[in-house]
């Protein structure tokens, strides 16, 4: 899609997160059959959900740097 002439041009980061997000949305209403705005605000302990989240961030991210250190330092 071609930018309109007073449209800004994203930059690529950002445009790849805005890619994961809308990915994200359809998936998650795909599995629950609603968007996360429809879910009621008490039905999930929210700062729960993203403390767990960050959990497994923080092990994604360690998994990654492993890799890349096996990568840089093959034995």
């Amino acid at each position: 899609m071609k930018p309109l002439e007073n449209e800004i041009k994203r930059p690529e980061v950002t445009q790849r997160i805005i890619e994961l997000l809308d990915k994200q949305n359809e998936k998650g209403l795909k599995k629950y059959g609603t968007t996360i705005d429809q879910v009621s605000d008490m039905a999930y302990d929210w700062k729960l959900m993203a403390l767990e989240e960050a959990a497994d961030l923080i092990q994604y991210l360690q998994k990654e740097v492993i890799r890349l250190e096996r990568l840089l330092n093959p034995i």
